[in-house]
Formats: C-alpha cells, sequence, structure tokens
C-alpha cells in the first residue's frame, strides 16, 4: 500500500483561508461554462472537503457565520458557496445538525437582492438534497423549500440551471418506495405541474423552458400511485403542445429558430417518455395518437437533426408498455428504424437504434422473426463498420443474444456467423489491443470488459434459444470455446460483477441444455468451481449475484458428478439446499436460476441502466415426464427477471418461481409465499 502521510489534513489550516477568499474573486458577467479563479476554489475546496472530511468543518464554518449577513455581496455569495461545497466528505452526523440550522437561512437568502447570491443558494440547497437528503425534515422544510425554488426558477433565468438541479434532487429525495400509494410530492404535484406548464407557455428563454421540461420529467418519474391520473391528464397536454410544433417547422426561417424548436421538441418528448415510462400499460388508449405523433416528427424532420434520438427513445418506451401490443406499429415504423440502423454517418442516431432494436425485439418476441433479417444485416454491417467506434461493439453483440431469445430455434440460419463473430470477439484482450494500437490504456480495459459482457449475454440469449427451440445440438461445436472465454474471465483480474454474474449464467444454461453430461468434463476443471464458489462467497456482490454463482455452482456438481456421460437426475445437495423445501413426497424442482440476465446494458429507452426482459419469458417450461405444457405468469411478476427451469420428474409436482415472492405450480396455479 502506497504511505500516507496526511498532507492535505495537515495542510488544511493554512489552505483552506485562501480558498475561501477566493471564493469571494467573483466575475458577475462571467457565462455559465465560463472558467474563472472562484469556480476554481469552489472545485478545490469541494475536493478537499472528500479528502481530509470534517477537519474542513471548523474553518468553513467560521467563514460563513462571519460573511452570511455582509452587505458586500461577493463575500455572502462566498458563505453560501462554501457551505455547499462541504456536503460531501465530512461525517454525516457532524453535517446533519447544521444542516437543519442553516437551511431556513438559505431558503431566506434565495429572495437576496444579488442574482448571483440567489443562485448559489439554489445550487447549495441542490448539494444538500443531493448528498445530505436525509437532514431535510418533511414537515418542517418541504413546504418552504419546494415554494423557494419553484419561485426562484421563474424569476431570473441565470438560476434556472441551479433551481432545476435543486428541485430534481428533492423530487429523488421525497420519492418513497417504488409503486408507493402516496408520498410527499403528491400534495404538491399538481400545483407543481401547473406551474411548470404556465412557464414553459410564457417564457421566451430556452434555457428556462428547457430547465423547467427537465424539473416535470423529474416529477413525473417520481409520482406516485395517487398522483397516475394527474399524469395520464398531463400526456394530454404534452402531445397537444407537440403536434402543434410540426407545422411550426414551415415557420423556421433560420438556424437560431431551428435550434430553438428542436429543443423545445426533444424536451417535449423527453416528457412524454417519462409519462410513458410511468403509466406502463396505462398508456395503452392514447397509444395509436402517439405512435402517429412520433411518425409524423420523424417524417418532418430534416438532416441531422437532433430530434430522432429522443424520438427513438420515446418508441422504445411505447415498445417496453405494450410489448406485443406494438407489433401493429412496426410496419410503418420498421423503414425508419432500418434507415437510422444504417446511418453509419450519425453515429449517435446509429446507437440509438442499436439499442431500439433490442427493446422492440423483446417486447414483440416471436413476432418480431419478420424483420430480424434487416436487424441482423444491419447489426452485422455496423459490427464490420471502420466507421463506427469500438463502443458500439459490445450493445450489438448483446441484441444477437435478445433476438436469439425471442425467436428461439428461428434463430439457427445466423447462428453460425454470430458465433463466429462471439468467437473472434472473445479472442481480443487489452494486451493485444496495447501491442496493436499502442500502450494499453483504462478505456481499452473497460473496452474489453464491456466485450465480454455482451459476448457473454448474446451467449446466454443463444444457448437459450437453442435449448427451448429443442436445437441444443447445434451449440456443440461451440462450448469448448465458451469455456475458454470462462477461464480467459475468471483468470483475467479487469472484471466486473455483471460480466461474473452473466459468466455464471451461461455456466448453468449450458448445463442445462445438456442434462445428460455430454461436457461434463468441462465443468470438472478446478478454475471452474473456484470460480463459482469466488463469486458465491464475494459479500460486496449483490444478492442477485450470489444466488447466481449458487446456481452455477449447483449445476458444475451435478454435472461433475455425472457418471459414463449420464447427469444424475437427483442432486439431493441441492434439493436440500432449497428453502422451503415441500418435504417427503413432493419433488421439488431440479435447478433454479434467478435474476441474471437482468444486467446494467446500453438502452435506448431507459436513463438508467437496467433493460426489461418481457415477462412471457420468464415462466415458459416443459415436463420432461409429461406432454409439454406452458405456465403463463401473473402480471405480478417482474418483466426485468428472466428465470429458467429445469422441470419437475413427473406432471403436476409443483414449480417454484422465486421471482416477487409468487409460486407458481406446474400448472399454473398461484401459491401464497
Amino acid at each position: 500500500m502506497r504511505p500516507y502521510f496526511n498532507f492535505a489534513r495537515v495542510a488544511t489550516q493554512e489552505v483552506v483561508p485562501v480558498l475561501l477568499e477566493l471564493l469571494a474573486k467573483q466575475d458577475e458577467d462571467a457565462t455559465d461554462d465560463e472558467y474563472n479563479v472562484s469556480r476554481a476554489a469552489y472545485q478545490c475546496l469541494s475536493l478537499w472537503a472528500q479528502t481530509v472530511g470534517s477537519t474542513i468543518v471548523p474553518p468553513v464554518l467560521a467563514f460563513v457565520e462571519k460573511n452570511l449577513r455582509t452587505e458586500d455581496w461577493h463575500y455572502r455569495d462566498a458563505a453560501v458557496s462554501a457551505f455547499g461545497a462541504i456536503m460531501e466528505g465530512p461525517d454525516e452526523k457532524m453535517l446533519d445538525p447544521l444542516i437543519k440550522q442553516a437551511l431556513p437561512v438559505l431558503i431566506q437568502m434565495m429572495d437576496d437582492a444579488n442574482v448571483q447570491v440567489k443562485d448559489s443558494a439554489a445550487y447549495a440547497l441542490g448539494r444538500i438534497c443531493e448528498a445530505m437528503p436525509e437532514s431535510i425534515d418533511q414537515n418542517d422544510h418541504f413546504q418552504p423549500l419546494i415554494t423557494a425554488l419553484f419561485s426562484g426558477l421563474s424569476s431570473n433565468p441565470k438560476m434556472a440551471a441551479s433551481c432545476c438541479w435543486a428541485l430534481m434532487n428533492l423530487a429523488d429525495r421525497f420519492a418513497g418506495d417504488p409503486g408507493c400509494q402516496t408520498n410527499a410530492l403528491s400534495a404538491h404535484f399538481q400545483a407543481s405541474v401547473q406551474h411548470l406548464l404556465q412557464l414553459t407557455e410564457s417564457t421566451n428563454d430556452n434555457q428556462l423552458r428547457t430547465a423547467a421540461y427537465e424539473v416535470l420529467n423529474a416529477f413525473v418519474t417520481n409520482a406516485a400511485n395517487d398522483s397516475v391520473q394527474m399524469v395520464a391528464s398531463l400526456s394530454e397536454v404534452i402531445i397537444d403542445r407537440l403536434e402543434k410544433s410540426i407545422p411550426m417547422q414551415q415557420q423556421v426561417v433560420s438556424v437560431e429558430d431551428r435550434l430553438t424548436l428542436e429543443e423545445m421538441q426533444t424536451s417535449l418528448t423527453s416528457v412524454l417518455i417519462a409519462i410513458t415510462q410511468r403509466l406502463e400499460k396505462e398508456i395503452q388508449p392514447q397509444a395509436d395518437r402517439i405512435m402517429q405523433l412520433l411518425l409524423s416528427l420523424l417524417q418532418a424532420l430534416g438532416a441531422k437533426s437532433s430530434v430522432p434520438d429522443t424520438v427513438f427513445a420515446a418508441i422504445g418506451a411505447l415498445a417496453n408498455a405494450l410489448e406485443d401490443g406494438f407489433e401493429k406499429y412496426m410496419q410503418s415504423f420498421a423503414p425508419f428504424l432500418i434507415a437510422a440502423l444504417n446511418n453509419q454517418e450519425e453515429p449517435q442516431l446509429c446507437a440509438v437504434a442499436i439499442g431500439l432494436v433490442s427493446d422492440i425485439t423483446r417486447a414483440l418476441e416471436a413476432s418480431v422473426k419478420p424483420f430480424c433479417d434487416q436487424f441482423m444485416n444491419g447489426l452485422l454491417n455496423n459490427l464490420r463498420s471502420a466507421s463506427l467506434g469500438n463502443q458500439f461493439k459490445p450493445a450489438i453483440l448483446q441484441s444477437f443474444g435478445d433476438i436469439a431469445q425471442a425467436i428461439g430455434g428461428d434463430f439457427e440460419p445466423y447462428l453460425s456467423v454470430v458465433a463466429q463473430v462471439l468467437q473472434q470477439a472473445a479472442g481480443i484482450s487489452a494486451q493485444t489491443e496495447a501491442v496493436a494500437g499502442g500502450a494499453q490504456s483504462f478505456e481499452m480495459l473497460d473496452y474489453v470488459v464491456s466485450l465480454r459482457e455482451g459476448i457473454m449475454d448474446a451467449w446466454g440469449g443463444i444457448i437459450m434459444a437453442c435449448r427451448m427451440g429443442g436445437k441444443g445440438d447445434l451449440l456443440r461445436p461451440y462450448v469448448e470455446s465458451v469455456f475458454q472465454l470462462l477461464q480467459t474471465v475468471y483468470q483475467d483480474v479487469n472484471r466486473t460483477e455483471a460480466l461474473l454474474r452473466s459468466s455464471m449464467g451461461v455456466v448453468g444454461d449450458i448445463s442445462e441444455a445438456f442434462p445428460s453430461g455430454e461436457f461434463a468434463h468441462y465443468f470438472r476443471n478446478e478454475w471452474l468451481t473456484a470460480m463459482a464458489r469466488e463469486i458465491r462467497g464475494n459479500k460486496e456482490f449483490s444478492p442477485r449475484t450470489q444466488e447466481t454463482a449458487r446456481w452455477a455452482r449447483e449445476q458444475i456438481k451435478r454435472q461433475a458428478g455425472s457418471e459414463s456421460g449420464h447427469a444424475s437426475k437427483h442432486p439431493r445437495s441441492f434439493i436440500a439446499a432449497l428453502p422451503n423445501f415441500p418435504g417427503p413426497g413432493i419433488e421439488p424442482i431440479l435447478a433454479l436460476r434467478l435474476n441474471y440476465w437482468a444486467t446494467p446494458r446500453h438502452s435506448a429507452s431507459h436513463a438508467t441502466p437496467y433493460r426489461p426482459v418481457p415477462s412471457q419469458n420468464v415462466a415458459k417450461s416443459t415436463c420432461t415426464a409429461c406432454l409439454p405444457t406452458t405456465t403463463n405468469p401473473p402480471s405480478s411478476i417482474s418483466t426485468r427477471t428472466r428465470t429458467s427451469i429445469l422441470h419437475p420428474v413427473a406432471c403436476g409436482f409443483p414449480v417454484y418461481y422465486a421471482t416477487n415472492a409468487v409460486r407458481i405450480s406446474h400448472h399454473g396455479n398461484e401459491h401464497p409465499p
């Protein structure tokens, strides 16, 4: 370990007073993106606080108390800024009483005579909402805080960015648990939405309008169930405004007008995305109107416009909400999607199209098959393109897995080409790329890890497709190369939790695809057992990752214990490990797999890194001892989870789906958890 000499901590008493004085060297005419001494001092003070922790509090607090009420606005502004700069680093127990004491003063300073001080106060409040949200009391602070921020948002465009950021952090802080019936925002939701709609309609300042729409996004995203009806009513207003913006394309006479219009259309479409994601299937009554509107936008927009990126994201959100109900729009939309997928001259649009292919594939499942030839050709061309960067490749590989999982055994025509691509990609390492392109870099290490994640996701979908389609034998030529990649992942110190989780999922997939032990010799490798054990035992990993490793470990034991190429059909060690063991006379499920598929990955329609998997993929099952049967999961099963099953040995025995605490019998009857 590198020696730690506490240089910054020792120098705090000399350095921090200098930084505090430099905070007062503001340039009131500086633009938001202009860097100056005061802003540099703020950044340095913030980093110093993160480095030395609570040591920084006494000198900063003394400066704040001395200058918070001074007549010189430069020092009032510096005092407010200094307090906001130390929200990360010091002990939370030390900061909490200071924040509770400072909040009424900071809220009051939102009415300061100087706009720079008001802006700094809004930013400091945003820092508190972001770093120390628990210090904000719902009863004492929420009402005056939200009132002050909305007042600041509409008072001066210069404050728009700070007030917007603070309001978004405030909305996140008081959102409550996902799916909650009510939250602190509910009482203020309608008034807040009306305020924002009036502001966006009345202002001519583009920056202020954009900031207000961003706040509207945050409130919609964090709306509780008792505000959903108001969200639905809001959708009518947003759709109406977006429809009225299309004829404005003909009135554009300058580049500035075009940019202003496109920014407004982008903001409105972003709000529409948030509404669609919040309403989910309840968006159905407006789906036809929304889709027609989005198609009209795509037709009206000119080349090189930035709006199609957001429009495609909105279409992806609609596809995720409607699932198979989106199929009726594909004939009209497919030409736009294929054109964007093949548009290598606009990499950003192409990237969005790649993510959208996956979104639509998961939504439509087998119904996407008529479009797969065009999708696969576009994806393969992009993979070979020299004009697109490496960052596109992991998402393309993941799309292969999504398409395979959607169409099952019908993926066979693409298998040999995709498998060859995956094998070639598996041979890429940071060392080989460093030899080819110069020194090894952190960017290259990240790329290789992301690429391997894409490869594992692709193999997971392909193996699942072949197994469910009864074409497992097609995988035989590729099993060895998959295990070679698994060993490479294990031996490489540069790996992420997501990569290890996907790797364990692929191990289990292969075991289920070849239950008779044809490839048992690969499962007997000591490194594979060690890999599963280490992942399962890593307390820093999420329960989902540990559970996937546990399931893979049981599959390894079952395969390694097989004799003469035939796997044991009754792995008693695994049965004993199952929770809520049914007891004598009832044969439990033989293998269980949880949540490994919901890994962070690119998405065109989600700001979060997670992409949902259609619920139809959750519980398709075939009993090994009776006629094929399919059990359909209830709506309470999460669409973000894929669970694969090795079925019971006799018809009528229960199958346990450990998803959202719902258990489903072999024939689909629900049981309480």
